[in-house]
């Protein structure tokens, strides 16, 4: 709206003098910048509102897994996530559920909580007309509730990319967006010392920690990075405490 009145004010303001070419482009610029900036960063909170951290003044953090269930990994971290007494959420592709019926309900029977995080995962989600959109949070959040009887609440959008289309996804079906403000770059950092370093120098009061449940280095780094964070007496909690938000739709 803002970038509107503002063309508009100097298009009139064109009427009456001459204004350069150059601050018609400027503004545009701005604008389109500003619209990738809302899209690519989740924390911005441009399209709608995302919940990127918890509360600053309490010495806590929470463990967040993205883009399985994975048949090898995802049960390997579980059986570390077990060993420490430490609960997660797992935001899960809905194909990938499909596949590994058995380590979706082992992750709700171990207390972690699931998420939705689209059906496909595609690449192109973003661009996915309203109804795709739609009927890909409905179908996974349907998936996890034939296997575990628990309708979703918890939606993270895949790649954390959010448009105007998937706000209104996310209001209409009512629920919770979640983002980060600790991206552990799982995806592209292989190195596990690499890995640990950014996480333990980067790590603060109330982060939302993101991991990826399909990255084979992840199983090393989980544990260790689990007792620094016990060395360093931060609590870890389950997203839904650490949030004071209900963990499913019924």
């Amino acid at each position: 709206m803002t970038f509107f009145v503002v063309l508009v004010a100097v298009i009139f303001a064109d009427i009456f003098i001459e204004v350069s070419i150059w601050l018609y482009i400027g503004i545009v610029l701005v604008m389109l910048s500003l619209l990738v900036w809302g899209s690519v960063f989740i924390q911005s909170g441009f399209y709608l509102r995302s919940v990127c951290s918890g509360n600053r003044n309490t010495k806590s953090v929470t463990l967040t897994f993205d883009d399985g269930p994975d048949g090898q990994v995802t049960p390997m971290l579980l059986d570390i996530l077990k060993e420490n007494k430490v609960k997660a959420t797992f935001f899960i592709v809905g194909s990938k559920a499909e596949k590994h019926p058995d380590i979706i309900k082992r992750i709700v029977n171990d207390g972690h909580l699931i998420g939705g995080h689209s059906y496909s995962h595609h690449f192109f989600f973003d661009l996915f007309s309203y109804h795709s959109m739609k009927n890909e949070m409905i179908r996974t959040s349907d998936i996890v509730y034939t296997i575990t009887g628990k309708k979703l609440y918890l939606f993270r959008p895949p790649y954390g990319v959010t448009n105007p289309t998937i706000a209104k996804a996310i209001r209409n079906l009512k629920v919770l967006s979640v983002g980060w403000s600790l991206k552990s770059n799982d995806t592209v950092i292989k190195d596990e010392t690499m890995l640990l370093n950014r996480l333990m120098f980067n790590v603060n009061r109330g982060d939302i920690i993101l991991f990826h449940d399909n990255k084979p280095w992840m199983v090393n780094v989980l544990g260790t990075f689990i007792h620094h964070l016990i060395d360093k007496e931060y609590s870890i909690e389950r997203l839904d405490k650490f949030l004071n938000v209900k963990p499913y739709a019924n």
